[in-house]
């Protein structure tokens, strides 16, 4: 009779705990559609393709750039010996612009609300003034750029011609573009985007609108879901694989791993050894930066790769990483940014 009991209480606990996991399971999907459904339209735009041949160079990034009329319009940049260039796209063959770094001055300008992290390079009666996504891109380029200015100047890295598409060819390629994501719109974005990446970007949102503000926490949302979803659709139609995407995986996982560490070992070991793994962490997440924006510069216009330089510049940061992690406010928001992060590392693909 008692062992009918405690089977009894047995069966009872059990089927608690998978009632107590479906719900999870349920409000997690419900989280997920919510998510979804609150994106704006504009985050499924057309998907526009460009080619950009490799050019082997020091740096290279993007940059909103200042033009004659003021205006600012993102241009693929590049540092090779002694001199930086700017293009209107990865794909053009001419630079729009050059400017060569011996005897020049490089240095910081005060920025708005609108740019707030600028370049400004200046020899002679030429100046190139340029604004990155995030603070963190800037003293890097400028530490890199002082110390090619003792260069001579070199000529534009050569790009192998390819063949230009006819107005009427490109019009079309727009037009199918807006079509096909359009129509589809947020039904990719449920695809592309699973229950545990919807809480990532939910936790990720309220912490950076925590950091910062509301404005740039939207910013970073829609590029990510953006990027993603461009990435889905590349991959759809065959111009890219899916497992191409593996080499970021590496670092990626290492990253997050050791952040895991990180969350576990807070108040149990010395400051200086978190700074540090903070520091390996930014190196982790920018070696995926890097095989991801290899894998998409010769698809995506300069507007879109700018946003996977502006987003990791602002998140891959270990100065930013460091303050969300002893920020003691944040502290469900984080429990759940590294549950998502456990949740990843659990898979090997």
């Amino acid at each position: 009779r008692v062992r009918g009991t405690v089977m009894s209480e047995t069966k009872k606990t059990k089927k608690t705990d998978e009632n107590t996991e479906k719900k999870q399971k349920t409000k997690k999907r419900e989280n997920k559609d919510k998510f979804v459904e609150d994106l704006p339209e504009e985050i499924s735009n057309s998907e526009e393709e460009e080619k950009e041949s490799e050019v082997k160079v020091e740096q290279v990034g993007y940059l909103e750039v200042k033009r004659k009329d003021g205006k600012w319009k993102p241009h693929f940049c590049i540092l090779i010996g002694g001199s930086f260039y700017w293009y209107k796209s990865n794909q053009d063959i001419q630079p729009d612009g050059g400017i060569n770094l011996k005897g020049s001055k490089i240095k910081k300008l005060d920025g708005d609300s609108k740019k707030k992290w600028i370049l400004e390079i200046s020899n002679g009666d030429k100046t190139f003034v340029g604004a990155f996504g995030a603070a963190q891109e800037l003293d890097p380029w400028i530490n890199v750029l002082t110390k090619n200015s003792k260069f001579e100047s070199t000529p534009p890295p050569e790009k192998e011609k390819g063949k230009k598409q006819g107005r009427m060819e490109a019009a079309k390629k727009k037009i199918a573009g807006k079509a096909s994501t359009t129509g589809i719109g947020k039904s990719v974005i449920k695809k592309v985007i699973n229950d545990e990446t919807a809480a990532l970007l939910i936790s990720i949102r309220k912490i950076v609108k925590k950091e910062a503000n509301a404005k740039k926490a939207d910013e970073l949302e829609k590029n990510i879901i953006k990027l993603a979803v461009k990435a889905y659709l590349l991959i759809d139609r065959n111009k890219l694989k899916g497992d191409d995407f593996l080499i970021a995986d590496g670092p990626l996982r290492a990253a997050f791993e050791l952040l895991i560490k990180c969350f576990n070992g807070r108040g149990r070991v010395e400051p200086k050894i978190l700074s540090d793994a903070f520091k390996r962490v930014e190196g982790m997440l920018k070696k995926a930066e890097t095989v991801i924006t290899n894998l998409l510069a010769p698809h995506l216009t300069p507007k879109n790769m700018f946003r996977i330089s502006s987003t990791f510049g602002y998140l891959a940061n270990a100065e930013f990483l460091e303050k969300v992690f002893k920020d003691t406010t944040l502290e469900e928001e984080l429990e759940k940014l590294i549950d998502a992060m456990e949740y990843y590392t659990q898979f090997h693909y």
